[in-house]
C-alpha cells in the first residue's frame, strides 16, 4: 500500500486548483484576481487533505464536493447575480482536467485505481492540464453558440471630461492588464478626443511611446496611464495606453472592473460603434 503524504496532497492539490480557478476566470472573462484565486485553492487543498484521515471520509460525498465548489466559487470571483456560471465552468473544468489526468496516468503506465493521489510527475500534471484547457479553450471558441451581437451605452468620465458611446460586445476581445488582471475596453479615436488634453489626442495618433512622453510633468495624469502589450489582426506585438477611469457605467449600471485602452485610430467606419468590449 502507498504512503501519501499531507504536505505532498496539499501541494499537489493547491497548484491543480489554482489552475482551474484561472481557466474558469477566462473561460468567463471575468477579472483575474489572483490573491483571491490562491486563497481558494488553499481551501480546496485543505479539503483534498481531510480526506486523508477515515474521520472525515463523510466529505467524500458528491454533495459535499458540489458544495465545495460552490465556497470555492464565491472565494474567488465573489458574489453576485452572475455567480451561477462560473460555478458551473469550474465544475466542467474540474471535471475536465480529472478526466485528463485519469488518461496520462494510463498513457504513463501508472494504475489511476490506486485512489486519492495519482503518482504522477509534474510534468505529466502540467501537460495533461496544458492539454486540456486548450480543448476546452477550442470548444468554447468554436462550436459553443455564435454570441447574438450586442451593443451597449457606455458612459465614461476621466479627469474632468465625459463621453457617451456605443460599445460592442465582442468575445474574441482578450485583452487583459497583466498587473491587475482586469479586462480592457478599447475606444476610438474620436471617443479618446473627448477624454483628453488637446495635446494628448495629437499624440496619441503618432503612436504610444510619443503619448508617453507627451504627459505633462508633474501632472496628476502622468501616474493614471501605462501601457500594455496586446496583439491584433496584422500586428502580432504592440502597446496600447490605458487608463483607469473615473466612473464607467455601462447601461447605467457601474463597471468598477474595467480599464479603458486608447486606440489611434477609429474602432468602426460605420458609425454603429466606436468601442469593443
Amino acid at each position: 500500500m502507498k504512503t501519501i503524504y499531507a504536505d505532498d496532497m496539499f501541494v499537489l492539490n493547491l497548484i491543480i486548483d489554482y489552475f482551474i480557478l484561472l481557466a474558469t476566470a477566462k473561460l468567463c472573462a471575468l477579472p483575474l484576481r489572483r490573491k483571491r484565486f490562491a486563497l481558494s485553492a488553499v481551501f480546496g487543498a485543505l479539503y483534498a487533505v481531510l480526506l486523508l484521515w477515515p474521520r472525515f471520509q463523510a466529505l467524500a460525498t458528491p454533495a459535499a464536493k458540489l458544495g465545495l465548489g460552490a465556497v470555492m466559487t464565491l472565494i474567488a470571483y465573489g458574489a453576485g447575480s452572475g455567480i451561477l456560471k462560473p460555478y458551473f465552468v469550474f465544475l466542467v473544468v474540474s471535471a475536465s482536467f480529472g478526466g485528463a489526468v485519469y488518461a496520462a496516468s494510463l498513457l504513463a503506465g501508472v494504475d489511476p485505481e490506486e485512489g486519492l493521489f495519482v503518482p504522477l510527475s509534474m510534468r505529466v500534471l502540467v501537460l495533461s492540464f496544458a492539454a486540456c484547457y486548450c480543448a476546452l479553450t477550442f470548444y468554447f471558441r468554436h462550436f459553443s453558440k455564435r454570441a447574438v451581437r450586442e451593443t451597449h451605452l457606455i458612459e465614461v468620465k476621466f479627469a474632468d471630461k465625459a463621453a457617451v458611446f456605443t460599445a460592442l460586445t465582442d468575445t474574441g476581445n482578450e485583452l487583459y492588464d497583466p498587473v491587475s488582471g482586469l479586462p480592457i475596453m478599447v475606444i476610438g479615436k474620436r471617443e479618446a478626443q473627448k477624454l483628453l488634453p488637446p495635446v494628448l489626442s495629437e499624440a496619441l495618433v503618432e503612436g504610444p511611446v510619443a503619448f508617453m512622453e507627451a504627459l505633462p510633468f508633474f501632472s496628476p495624469l502622468q501616474t493614471r496611464f501605462r501601457l500594455v502589450p496586446y496583439a491584433a489582426v496584422g500586428q502580432s506585438a504592440a502597446l496600447l495606453p490605458v487608463f483607469r477611469p473615473d466612473s464607467l457605467k455601462i447601461d447605467g449600471k457601474p463597471a468598477h472592473d474595467l480599464l479603458v485602452g486608447l486606440a489611434p485610430n477609429e474602432i468602426c467606419g460605420t458609425g454603429d460603434f466606436s468601442a469593443v468590449l
